[in-house]
């Protein structure tokens, strides 16, 4: 990517930072097991709809439950199955990814662009498929992130997004990346460093 469509991309991703602001402060100091205002924006943020009550209610009171601690993406997604009954990887991330900022999230522009394949929805072992998958996004990001590439992007963040310094180095590359969509067919492949 050049400096250009960095700079495009952080525009775009203007109102997502915003919002994104809103939920990681709000995080802090809001049960969200029962804070329905924080559950509606997280939802609107994450694209998180058409579930049913006991999925929300399951959700936000593990999310609730695992403040202050650190559990790895695996324990979450397995948890989340268990409890859901389906594979929920990219949500799964999306909470690991608000309990601990410097984990990745799971979302199809950022791994189209990292040049990394989620697995098959039918697949048999999609969870244990999945973990390997988040695995190979979190060596990507640690490849990329101290990359001439990657630090030009945190580089420009920090320019140009005042609260820069609520943001992490990783979450600075994932909303670039998350907002440089290309044509169906013509994902910019950032790739494997």
């Amino acid at each position: 990517m050049r400096s250009s469509e960095i700079r495009k991309a952080i525009e775009k991703a203007r109102p997502g930072i915003a919002r994104y602001l809103e939920i990681m402060e709000r995080f802090q100091r809001t049960d969200v097991s029962l804070d329905t205002d924080f559950q509606r924006r997280f939802n609107g943020f994450y694209r998180i709809q058409r579930k049913k009550r006991k999925w929300y209610d399951q959700y936000y009171s593990y999310m609730e439950s695992m403040k202050g601690r650190q559990p790895s993406f695996s324990a979450v997604l397995r948890h989340l199955h268990s409890v859901l009954g389906s594979c929920e990887a990219s949500f799964s991330s999306k909470l690991l990814a608000t309990i601990d900022p410097y984990a990745p999230v799971w979302d199809k522009y950022v791994l189209a662009n990292a040049g990394i394949r989620k697995p098959p929805y039918y697949s048999r072992t999609k969870v244990v498929d999945s973990i390997d998958c988040y695995w190979e996004l979190e060596q990507w990001y640690g490849r990329f992130t101290p990359s001439e590439h990657g630090q030009l992007m945190i580089a420009l963040f920090r320019e140009m997004v005042s609260q820069h310094e609520n943001v992490t180095d990783l979450k600075k590359i994932d909303f670039v990346l998350w907002q440089s969509r290309r044509d169906k067919g013509s994902a910019l492949v950032i790739g494997h460093l």
